[in-house]
């Protein structure tokens, strides 16, 4: 913001347009497919992920961003925007894992909303937000545009990872460095247009009240995210290890997608540095409020077994 130059100077290199796809294939390289096949048997659960992360939470996110505008315009379609998203590739079983949850459902979930997202995002978008007077979104070109910038690098990815054992071997090798240079990739894409948007002086109207209302209105998103992934798990019951997965995976939003899809809105919905903030804003609290939220639930889960007899505990985990 005090500084762009660095950040234009960025923009202007052509090998900056490719940080997108980069950013897929990465995730393709780590995307870890083999464990998820055990959870397929688990009808209920796949399709009650499925349809939470790529609709239910859209549809009552936005509702909820629509009734309480934000000062910012572009802050409130920004977030309409991010709450288009599918679940986050890589935090959802992160979290799963941390909160002692199934890892195999969350990859399963993962895999699934990840490729069904570049199609349902875009007829979502057209569907429930409004991008302004005579701005007509490209739903078509958008698709397009998705499937060779997001599946194919994934697709390719996982087929770099898989084609060999020597290959899976680097891949885990290396994955320390693949999540760092990841990062870089994911920071590069809103560093440049915020680096713009801050020459232009779009942030000097900006306060932290605008921040403020930002982070109190997807705070609330987010928990209520979480309370009807929640109940929904336990209405179909589910067994706890799976509806930790199902609520870590569906709760969540994708930045890298959204990034990619705001580079491809038209001109005229507003300044894309702008939108760009309420979801790296709401990407960040996700991962603030999700990992304590994720370390207490198993802690909690621990002490409710600690005080089991050893056959109701054993019979509690399995179902």
């Amino acid at each position: 913001l005090f500084f762009p130059a660095p950040g234009i100077w960025l923009g202007e290199q052509a090998i900056t347009k490719y940080a997108a796809a980069g950013i897929f294939l990465i995730s393709g390289i780590k995307l870890r497919t083999a464990e998820a096949r055990a959870a397929l048997k688990q009808r209920k659960a796949v399709v009650w992920g499925v349809a939470s992360t790529l609709f239910l939470t859209c549809f009552l996110g936005v509702f909820i961003n629509s009734r309480i505008p934000l000062p910012v315009p572009e802050f409130s379609l920004g977030l309409g925007v991010f709450l288009c998203m599918p679940c986050t590739i890589n935090c959802g079983g992160a979290l799963a894992v941390q909160s002692g949850g199934d890892f195999a459902m969350a990859l399963l979930l993962t895999v699934l909303c990840s490729t069904l997202g570049v199609f349902t995002v875009p007829l979502l978008m057209e569907r429930l937000l409004d991008f302004g007077v005579g701005v007509t979104l490209p739903v078509g070109e958008m698709i397009k545009k998705l499937f060779f910038m997001v599946l194919i690098p994934l697709a390719l990815g996982k087929a770099m990872a898989s084609s060999s054992q020597a290959a899976q071997a680097t891949a885990t090798k290396f994955d320390k460095p693949l999540t760092y240079l990841s990062s870089s990739l994911i920071i590069l894409v809103p560093w440049i247009e915020v680096s713009r948007s801050a020459a232009r002086g779009v942030f000097d109207a900006v306060s932290m009240g605008d921040m403020g209302a930002l982070t109190a209105l997807y705070g609330f998103i987010h928990i209520t995210f979480f309370a009807a992934n929640w109940a929904g798990s336990k209405v179909l019951g589910l067994s706890s290890e799976t509806s930790k997965a199902v609520v870590f995976v569906a709760s969540g939003k994708a930045l890298p997608l959204a990034l990619t899809v705001m580079s491809l809105l038209p001109a005229g919905v507003g300044d894309k540095g702008l939108l760009a903030v309420p979801a790296i804003w709401g990407w960040s609290m996700q991962i603030l409020m999700d990992s304590p939220t994720a370390a207490a639930w198993r802690r909690r889960t621990h002490s409710i077994l600690a005080g089991l007899p050893r056959d109701q505990d054993l019979d509690g985990q399995r179902g």
